[in-house]
């Protein structure tokens, strides 16, 4: 077995304290004056990604989540992919419950898209555009409340303890099971690189947790140029091909919620002998990565301002 690289060992001791937080409710009691922001992608619709479809799962799953998070403190959830009307509409109804401070947690897998830097973008935190991101203009949110803005989940132990158990749910023998997981992945070729890597941590944790013959990581990129899809989606089908020629193969998708890309992964796969996995959502963890990163985000602010 390969020495494990000092971030890798540093996730895997952190695990070790996720599942206490696991094992219990968030404690700390929200003031009145503070709220939490969920930004979520959205289902796919029709007329394209991002809109919010009431019969969707994917929302479904989202609301379903917010809802619960609602009973410690005011939470409101924005659709869309940075779209300013939905996030404007959103904090209006936080201010309208007496909102001050507003923790904003970005329902993403990766914080490197530029997705993340036109959230913060438009709610006055960063100056400019994310530099890779298509779009030139962006409205911002008008609001008198004070905004913190979290991390997507990356590298965070809670999900990989989602990521392993959505494997071993389809496993007989983890000895003889290769496991693929796959996320959307952004276009850029730096961010990507990031994104994966973050993604080998989660491999190193099902590697040491879950004992499978191997565990290996790609992104999907099916927003990307067509030569750049195309390279992504043939060595999916080759590395699938691989490992069931030597054993098992479960693929497990590192999304947030059925509804979105898992049928174009499963049909890039036709023909190949596999079994795919659920993906994160609905699951417990999910809520307590919201509740861990929203506390340390106002405790920080309470902090900062004694």
């Amino acid at each position: 077995m390969k020495t494990m690289t000092s971030r890798f060992a540093r996730c895997l001791a952190v695990a070790g304290a996720a599942l206490v937080l696991a094992a219990a409710p968030a404690t700390r009691a929200a003031d009145g004056h503070e709220g939490l922001l969920l930004l979520a992608h959205g289902a796919h619709a029709d007329s394209g990604q991002g809109h919010h479809s009431a019969a969707s799962p994917w929302n479904a799953n989202v609301e379903q989540m917010a809802r619960s998070l609602d009973q410690q403190r005011p939470t409101e959830v924005a659709f869309g992919m940075a779209d300013p009307q939905s996030i404007q509409a959103a904090v209006n109804r936080l201010e309208a419950r007496g909102v001050r401070e507003i923790a904003v947690v970005p329902l993403f897998v990766s914080s490197h898209s530029p997705i993340i830097g036109n959230f913060r973008y438009i709610l006055g935190l960063q100056a400019e555009l994310a530099k890779t991101t298509r779009l030139r203009h962006l409205d911002r949110v008008t609001s008198s409340a004070r905004f913190l803005f979290g991390q997507a989940m990356d590298a965070h132990p809670l999900i990989s303890e989602v990521l392993l158990e959505r494997a071993l749910a389809l496993v007989r023998d983890p000895a003889r099971t290769s496991v693929i997981l796959i996320a959307h992945g952004p276009n850029d070729e730096g961010e990507n690189h990031l994104c994966l890597q973050d993604m080998e941590i989660h491999a190193g944790f099902l590697q040491e947790k879950g004992g499978f013959r191997a565990v290996s990581v790609l992104t999907h990129r099916n927003d990307a140029p067509e030569p750049v899809r195309a390279e992504a989606r043939g060595s999916l089908r080759r590395q699938v091909a691989d490992a069931a020629a030597a054993g098992d193969v479960v693929v497990v998708p590192l999304l947030l919620s059925a509804g979105g890309i898992e049928a174009e992964v499963e049909s890039d796969l036709e023909g190949l002998v596999y079994r795919f996995a659920q993906p994160l959502m609905p699951h417990p963890n999910i809520q307590r990565w919201v509740e861990a990163e929203a506390d340390a985000l106002l405790e920080h602010s309470a902090a900062s301002a004694n």
